[in-house]
């Protein structure tokens, strides 16, 4: 399970798990996402993701900040399809907004951070169940 710690705030947090993954570059898959604050469950969602977007969110996180993205990650899904992110802290900190249908949120975490989280995630879906 790929998980992203609030630098600020303990508690606070991002979790993506996977439920199934169908093979194929346009295939997708199946995740479960939970965002905690203060260690109280604010969502809790289970939602698809093309293999497409998995591949482009794993290379955003994995290798931040991907200067090309300009600070901003779209995707065309309907759940968690933005991921922006300003720098707080000359290089070290980083402000990350999640933006989805249902979603509205952000977190405080550094670049290494940030990057084993893209790591964990890359682990986590190669990993992931066939369906």
């Amino acid at each position: 399970m790929a998980i992203l710690k609030d630098k600020n705030e303990e508690g606070t947090c991002v979790e993506f798990t996977f439920k199934y993954h169908i093979p194929g570059e346009r295939e997708g898959c199946q995740l479960n996402f939970k965002y905690f604050k203060s260690d109280k469950k604010i969502y809790d969602l289970d939602f698809g993701w093309t293999n497409i977007t998995v591949k482009n969110y794993i290379e955003a996180t994995s290798q931040f900040p991907v200067k090309s993205l300009s600070g901003s990650y779209l995707s065309f899904e309907k759940d968690l399809y933005e991921l922006n992110w300003e720098e707080v802290d000359s290089g070290t900190l980083y402000k990350l907004n999640f933006y989805g249908s249902q979603q509205d949120f952000c977190l405080f975490a550094t670049k290494e951070a940030i990057r084993q989280f893209g790591v964990d995630l890359q682990a986590d879906w190669d990993q992931a169940p066939l369906h």
